[in-house]
């Protein structure tokens, strides 16, 4: 495998769409290309991607793939860093070792993609503050918080006027595109993993759509979802208990943003009690093998991090994994006042020992490991930047936006922030 420091296994494995119908390099990536213009074959060997390839091989950074490099730079593992080390076994150098050497000397690769990561329309029943219209069709008070975002220059504010019309609005180009299913389909028989994401896949008719076509290679491939957890299907209709037994495994990262009130602070619609039950239904399963609490750190949830790393592994049963909001920078934890951001600090340099004693972490040695590497990225990534100064008001601002029209309470939710507003 490639010695360059910038290496990647996403260029060389496989692509991702997103909700206006981009394709990227990968989840966190820029575009490289839009299912409107041209198909996946057209991308994966366009000069973009061959651009991007020849890059991550010899110690450069592609511009398109700046988020990860962002979090490197302030000491957080990045999306590429967890596929390259290894240390999971679901890393893609540990799934693909010999995915380089298909690899041509114009960096052309044959368009035989193991893994797709996919998102194809904002269908959503939820409308989680870190979240816009592109995510959701549930996200309907957009206009309380653009200013916010205009004033960062964030790229969603162009993309969001040319998508959305009126609150609520469906946005879904894949649906019908010949682009999207002419070369999706020569794709099956490759597949080796295919993430699902949204919106929210599981109540999404063209996810099922797809789980119909990978089905007959199913033996082959491992699904993984990125769900919020509220459902378990399309009401009256297709559900995970149709489908997911015909896959060889199926991994499920349910994103919960916080225990009991701020969760439903958070995430708008939905109910915590809902999701316990769902993560139970899940786990039952028995191909499903692994069931992680997905944790989007953000300013209103930062101060229970510690009482959420307990309760998903010691009551829920479930791997704690965080991401980190960067956009918009209004949510940022990296926002909060220095008293308050040196106490998270303290708690998380606690968590360090006492995660140790947990028996679910004492019965896994790679649980351990991946625990502690969570706790001190979250560490480093508050240490990385202070922004309260340009931003905390910012942050108060728009949770007081978005409370007038959901009916919620920005300090109520957050009470140890009521000496600093």
């Amino acid at each position: 495998m490639s010695k360059s420091c910038t290496f990647c296994m996403h260029p060389f494995t496989g692509l991702a769409t997103r909700e206006d119908g981009a394709i990227k390099v990968c989840c966190r990536s820029a575009p490289i290309g839009y299912i409107q213009n041209e198909t996946l074959e057209e991308v994966w060997n366009g000069n973009a991607m061959r651009e991007v390839r020849k890059q991550v091989l010899n110690d450069e950074r592609p511009e398109v793939c700046k988020p990860c490099f962002d979090l490197e730079d302030q000491g957080v593992q990045s999306l590429r860093q967890r596929h390259t080390a290894g240390v999971i076994p679901e890393a893609r150098i540990n799934l693909y070792p010999d995915a380089l050497d298909a690899l041509d000397e114009d960096y052309t690769m044959p368009f035989e993609l193991p893994t797709m990561e996919i998102k194809l329309n904002n269908l959503c029943n939820l409308r989680c503050r870190m979240c816009n219209p592109l995510d959701s069709t549930s996200w309907k008070d957009w206009d309380q918080v653009t200013d916010f975002y205009k004033k960062e220059d964030n790229i969603l504010i162009p993309i969001v006027d040319k998508l959305v019309d009126k609150p609520g609005q469906y946005i879904g180009p894949f649906d019908n595109s010949e682009n999207w299913w002419s070369s999706f389909e020569k794709l099956l028989p490759f597949f080796r993993r295919v993430e699902f994401a949204g919106g929210e896949p599981l109540m999404d008719p063209y996810h099922y759509k797809i789980l119909d076509k990978l089905a007959e290679y199913g033996d082959n491939i491992e699904l993984k979802y990125a769900t919020n957890g509220t459902t378990l299907g399309i009401k009256g209709g297709r559900t995970i208990h149709d489908y997911w037994p015909k896959f060889k495994s199926i991994a499920v990262n349910v994103s919960i943003d916080g225990v009991y009130d701020t969760y439903e602070y958070i995430r708008g619609n939905g109910k915590f009690s809902v999701i316990e039950e769902n993560i139970e239904v899940f786990k039952s399963f028995p191909n499903v093998s692994r069931v992680v609490g997905a944790f989007t750190v953000q300013a209103n949830n930062i101060m229970q991090i510690d009482k959420v790393i307990d309760h998903f592994i010691n009551k829920m049963g479930i791997v704690f994994y965080s991401h980190r909001v960067t956009y918009p920078m209004s949510l940022s934890a990296q926002v909060l006042p220095p008293e308050l951001k040196q106490k998270v600090i303290t708690r998380l340099e606690q968590m360090k020992t006492e995660v140790l004693e947990y028996p679910m972490v004492k019965q896994h040695k790679l649980l351990e490991t991946v625990t502690l590497q969570q706790i001190q990225d979250n560490i480093n990534f508050l240490q990385a930047k202070c922004m309260h100064d340009t931003h905390w008001q910012d942050c108060i601002n728009f949770n007081h936006a978005l409370d007038k029209t959901r009916s919620q309470d920005f300090l109520a939710a957050n009470p140890e922030f009521i000496p600093y507003v």
